[in-house]
């Protein structure tokens, strides 16, 4: 249906009311490297963009934080302290085309440029989740060996995986929102 941000925030604001210390002390420790997290999440994008550039891919790169909830629940999922923590930022790139190839290309320029993590790589293009879900997932070693997750997809792939089926109606039809 689209409404994944819906359950995020609803995670989120369930979190901060029903552990009220265990929420301020995670908000408490990111605000602490907003900063530097901002500085390094443009970094990435331009050391991408760049790249993707030499191979003349078109497309934008996002980067964004980890919703609270979610970096908790890895937390005490897999026993890990915050510092423990080094994904907190996920990285997603949108084509221009809607050719799925290109994904796959993308994804090569991706794994020349870092080492893939093993067993961290899914492929929702060639094997949709259940609600027609599609994009690359990947984990690769970043620049200071940190551990980056990546998603690439196509812009009909983005329009379904943020607004689910009525705009992927829209987007085939051409129409604007």
């Amino acid at each position: 249906l689209g409404i994944n941000w819906m359950k995020t925030e609803l995670e989120d604001l369930s979190f901060q009311h029903l552990q009220p210390e265990a929420y301020n002390a995670l908000t408490a420790r990111i605000a602490q490297s907003k900063e530097s997290r901002l500085r390094y999440t443009e970094e990435i994008k331009k050391i991408i963009s760049d790249e993707l550039n030499k191979f003349n891919i078109k497309g934008i790169v996002e980067g964004r934080a980890k919703h609270l909830y979610g970096i908790y629940k890895k937390m005490h999922e897999q026993h890990l302290d915050f510092d423990e923590v080094y994904d907190l930022m996920a990285f997603r790139i949108i084509l221009d085309s809607d050719v799925e190839k290109s994904c796959y290309e993308t994804l090569s320029v991706v794994h020349a440029l870092w080492k893939p993590v093993p067993g961290r790589f899914k492929d929702y293009i060639a094997m949709p989740k259940a609600n027609n879900y599609q994009s690359l997932h990947t984990t690769v070693i970043g620049p200071y060996g940190e551990r980056l997750e990546i998603q690439i997809r196509t812009k009909a792939m983005h329009e379904w995986a943020e607004k689910g089926i009525a705009a992927h109606w829209r987007y085939k039809e051409g129409r604007a929102y």
